[in-house]
């Protein structure tokens, strides 16, 4: 059984994961959500336009106030520089998916790896959910590593799963990772 305790502050060595507000859309827009590079691989659009990202942020912050709602922003040093998600959650079968975007001057540092790595931590020790799951665009493999750095093992290709923004039909690489496995690395 899961135990739902909603959007809560998280903290790593470097990091701090917390709830998203309308505050920090200056910052998103300015740092990844206006970057095509972000976007080139992720379900939404590159945001042209700053008040239709606060628009956005504004439509899901009373999410929030729902336990089973997980959609933190990713600070370090005090500035807002991506998100990172637990979404498709079932509480029946006690898994969830991870999804994440981060702007592209952080790439390449461990960043992500790090956050990931506190999410997971918190979906198994805190949520009590059995399995991990993300997915990936097989053009995309730095995300794939992220997966791969936290113990995600690849589990099968969903083909032609995605139409990109250029039209094309994108190949999906899915990963996930299981409680059991998580423990037996040492966690």
């Amino acid at each position: 059984m899961l135990t739902h305790k909603g959007t809560v502050t998280l903290t790593t060595r470097r990091l701090v994961l917390r709830r998203i507000a309308v505050d920090d859309v200056e910052a998103m827009f300015r740092n990844y959500a206006s970057d095509d590079k972000v976007t080139k691989y992720l379900s939404w659009n590159t945001y042209a336009d700053m008040e239709k990202l606060r628009e956005y942020v504004e439509s899901f912050i009373p999410s929030y106030e729902n336990l089973e709602y997980y959609h933190w922003g990713i600070t370090m040093n005090g500035e807002f520089i991506g998100t990172i998600n637990l979404h498709a959650i079932s509480n029946k079968n006690e898994h969830c998916e991870l999804g994440y975007c981060m702007g592209s001057r952080w790439w390449n540092n461990g960043i992500m790896t790090e956050a990931a790595a506190e999410v997971i931590r918190f979906a198994f020790e805190e949520l009590n959910v059995n399995k991990i799951c993300a997915l990936h665009d097989v053009e995309n493999p730095a995300s794939g590593m992220v997966m791969q750095k936290n113990g995600m093992k690849r589990e099968g290709l969903l083909r032609e799963h995605t139409v990109r923004r250029d039209g094309t039909h994108g190949d999906m690489a899915w990963y996930a990772i299981l409680k059991s496995e998580w423990n037996d690395n040492g966690k």
